[in-house]
Formats: C-alpha cells, sequence, structure tokens
C-alpha cells in the first residue's frame, strides 16, 4: 500500500499544477518507501535534494499561475511557500549533519501532512478564483 497517493480531493482545478502535485506525491511516497527499506544514506540525501529542488520549481511556476490570473492572495501564499521551503530546508539540513541512517518520522509525517494540508485547504483556493471569474488557467506553465 501507498504512504501517499493521488485522490480527486487533490484537484485544484488547473491540470498543470495537478500534474506537479501528482509528481510531488510521487517523490514523497518514493522516498518514503525508500526509507522504509533501508537504502544507504547517501541516496536519501540525494532524493531529498531532488525533492527540494522540484518543490523550489513547482513553487515558482504555481506563482507564476497565480499572477497570470491575478490571484488576490498571492503575496500570502508566496509567503506560506517560503515557510515551507525553509522548513523542509531545515529538516533536510538536519537529516543531512545528524548520524541517522533513515530520515525521521517527523520528516516523513511533515511531508504528507504539509502537501495535502496546503493543497486541499490553500491551493484550491486559486482553482476557484480561476474558475468563478472565467480567467482561463494556464495549461502549461
Amino acid at each position: 500500500m501507498a504512504f501517499f497517493e493521488w485522490n480527486s480531493a487533490f484537484d485544484v482545478g488547473v491540470d498543470a499544477m495537478n500534474q506537479q502535485h501528482q509528481i510531488l506525491i510521487g517523490m514523497m511516497d518514493k522516498l518514503y518507501n525508500q526509507n522504509s527499506a533501508n537504502i544507504p544514506k547517501n541516496q536519501l540525501i540525494k532524493n531529498v535534494d531532488e525533492l527540494f529542488l522540484f518543490v523550489v520549481k513547482h513553487f515558482r511556476e504555481e506563482e507564476t499561475f497565480m499572477a497570470s490570473i491575478s490571484f488576490p492572495n498571492l503575496e500570502a501564499h508566496k509567503k506560506l511557500h517560503q515557510n515551507l521551503l525553509n522548513d523542509l530546508k531545515i529538516l533536510g539540513d538536519d537529516f543531512k549533519q545528524n548520524h541517522e541512517e533513515k530520515l525521521s518520522s517527523e520528516f516523513i509525517i511533515f511531508l504528507k501532512f504539509w502537501l495535502s494540508t496546503h493543497i486541499i485547504g490553500i491551493d484550491n483556493k486559486y482553482g476557484i478564483y480561476a474558475k468563478q471569474t472565467g480567467l482561463m488557467p494556464l495549461q502549461n506553465v
């Protein structure tokens, strides 16, 4: 059974963002499975770094999309993104520097909780806004 799977509750109504959210969920699920399988720490670090870089890319493209539809909560959303990146960086750096061979349960739980609550509670607002205002979402951000 997967640790984290895409489901319709995560649909924000914007194909490009849905696709990126699916990739993020897949990356997090893979990281969880690799952590459970006790792969070497250096490979986990590589995958944490890849996840971080994809999150940066995703946030940049999501913010570009929100700007393109003049989303009124863009600045607040950017601050949330920055806070999430800071938390992810701290957890990743802590793992790199500690002597543990596996990611902490705190790290794993953070990933799932962060992404699921952020998509459902925050990201869906720009999809609703785009639909309500009749603005055509960019499909290839």
